[in-house]
């Protein structure tokens, strides 16, 4: 299947979201980041499959991450999924 069943697992409560950006700003953009990067390195592990996103909040980083080649984005239907970039030789 390909699920990525720990996604949902990084679950930040309002209060600690407001604790973590006084203390360091800009934390939900190195989140992404590094959620992005360990789904390229699933995507390289799995190689040809394909990483469901089924967690809806994620959809956005899927979004960024494609365009800052981390993977491709694509569609079955209304569910997205990652492939692994190609790359250039």
């Amino acid at each position: 299947m390909g699920a990525c069943s720990h996604e949902t697992d990084t679950i930040v409560t309002p209060g600690l979201a407001l604790a973590l950006e006084s203390v360091l700003p800009g934390w939900r953009q190195l989140m992404r980041r590094w959620w992005c990067a360990e789904q390229r390195s699933r995507l390289r592990m799995l190689a040809p499959r394909v990483v469901w996103v089924r967690d809806g909040e994620k959809v956005p980083w899927a979004f960024w991450g494609a365009e800052h080649g981390f993977f491709e984005l694509e569609w079955a239907y209304h569910l997205p999924y990652l492939r692994a970039a190609a790359t250039v030789v």
